[in-house]
């Protein structure tokens, strides 16, 4: 088993901010991984929605869609273990392929991908300027 992983963000994990909140416990504890490495990257055949009454989005699979975001490598398993108490019970990691920075090849990583109830889904897509947009009205500051 490699002692590296890599994962697919495609929601409030695109933030190296807020990836550093969740993997350094809040600033307690320190991260190996380079938060600057991020690339970007398109997972085909999953849409993002909106959770209804959430700050946050989910993929499903949808065949003829495609998700955009942002794939780190370097994640140590410690690291997935915190990112599945961050995502909770609603969300399943799983195996996927993307492709980074318009590669015709796709890399395999991981990714977390809806499990709870579709009817808690909106039929909008999930936008990271309205996510930033609803942290400041609302005085949270994850990026410091």
């Amino acid at each position: 088993m490699s002692n590296e992983f890599s994962c697919f963000f495609y929601g409030s994990l695109v933030s190296p901010e807020v990836i550093r909140r969740v993997l350094s416990d809040n600033g307690n504890e320190k991260i190996t991984v380079d938060l600057n490495s991020g690339a970007p990257a398109v997972l085909k055949g999953y849409k993002r929605h909106k959770v209804r009454g959430a700050w946050y989005p989910a993929i499903i699979k949808s065949k003829d869609d495609e998700t955009k975001g942002v794939v780190f490598k370097g994640l140590t398993y410690n690291d997935l273990l915190k990112l599945d108490y961050y995502e909770g019970d609603q969300y399943k990691r799983v195996n996927v392929e993307v492709f980074v920075n318009n590669s015709t090849d796709p890399i395999p990583t991981q990714t977390y991908v809806w499990i709870a109830s579709n009817d808690l889904l909106e039929n909008e897509d999930w936008s990271f300027d309205e996510f930033k947009k609803q942290m400041q009205e609302s005085n949270i500051n994850l990026f410091e």
